[in-house]
């Protein structure tokens, strides 16, 4: 294997672990790389403590771009057949590159391959192994807070996380790159959903692991985070799930915030974090979030029909990987 493999890192901030990252890419078994590092505006002297590695191409952002947009302009810049997306907060293991590349050569069916990603603060606990999807379009990491013992198996699975992951070039060629609309979360579940309805398949390779340092740049919880989420959550839903889920999405919703309102009350799940904030401002956090849905309805609608366009699946088939790669209400907000 001799192709050249862009590893992208998008940082904001992250002058706490950058370098950390940067070393567990040099330390690579496969060496044929290129590391692109897009900042978004960095204002702790992450920029000074890239500028001591020469090899790195160094992008400066004058604004927080965000993942979505940070990501792509960095994927325009690279020139690898495979494109590998690591998180500034994650360290990868030596073989993580190699791990990779050999499954997605092997198969080229597959359009991108997730990896195992584990807690960096537990080596004993997974961070996730791909993510799943509630029926209501939000999503969580497969495995997440679970033993990384039951994910030693390498499969078929549905969607990488987008904070450890490598991706065909010629599949995001086909399907295009993260919806900037998105600005961050949500955004890998959309381009990897996107690259399944295309026909390109995802699969778990165990072996290439990676430590992740759970929202160590973005905040775990805070009402910009909730915004995000609520909006782009919707908008995945209307951008690729079949119209017979979509008119059924407003039940599915009155049951995510009815399971979330109760929990709340009893003081359980990692909803009840949101508690630390003004009800008020929650409320009008989650209200803005629809307001921003309806606004650009037509907008994500236009984008559905050029996703429709690409589709070699039916819709008994999408069904089918919702049901397979579910995750329940009270998964979703485990804690």
């Amino acid at each position: 294997m001799d192709d050249l493999v862009s590893v992208i890192i998008v940082n904001y901030n992250g002058a706490d672990f950058i370098e950390e990252c940067i070393e567990s890419v040099i330390s690579q078994s496969y060496t044929n790389w290129e590391i692109i590092v897009m900042d978004n505006n960095s204002t702790d002297g992450s920029i000074d403590l890239l500028k001591k590695y020469p090899f790195v191409q160094l992008i400066e952002s004058k604004e927080n771009c965000g993942f979505a947009k940070g990501n792509n302009i960095a994927i325009e810049h690279s020139k690898g057949e495979f494109i590998a997306l690591l998180n500034n907060d994650a360290k990868a293991d030596p073989n993580w590159l190699e791990s990779l590349l050999y499954n997605l050569k092997q198969n080229p069916q597959l359009g991108s391959c997730g990896c195992k990603i584990i807690s960096y603060y537990d080596s004993q606990i997974m961070d996730s192994a791909g993510l799943l999807i509630n029926i209501s379009g939000m999503s969580r990491g497969r495995g997440r807070n679970e033993s990384i013992n039951g994910y030693n198996t390498s499969e078929r699975i549905l969607i990488p996380s987008g904070c450890a992951v490598m991706y065909r070039r010629s599949a995001l060629n086909e399907v295009g790159l993260f919806d900037e609309d998105f600005f961050c979360y949500c955004e890998d579940t959309d381009l990897g959903f996107r690259l399944q309805l295309a026909g390109w398949e995802c699969f778990y390779v165990s072996e290439a692991v990676v430590y992740h340092r759970y929202s160590a740049s973005a905040g775990k919880y805070s009402l910009f985070k909730t915004y995000l989420v609520e909006r782009n959550h919707y908008w995945f839903v209307i951008k690729n799930y079949p119209i017979s889920l979509l008119l059924m999405n407003p039940i599915y919703t009155i049951k995510l915030y009815l399971f979330q309102f109760f929990n709340i009350l009893n003081e359980k799940s990692a909803a009840n974090e949101l508690i630390n904030h003004s009800k008020k401002k929650l409320v009008l956090t989650i209200l803005k979030a629809h307001r921003d849905v309806w606004r650009s309805l037509f907008i994500m609608l236009r984008k559905r029909a050029n996703i429709n366009k690409l589709k070699k699946v039916d819709n008994k088939q999408i069904k089918g990987w919702i049901r397979e790669y579910n995750i329940s209400f009270s998964e979703l907000f485990k804690s």
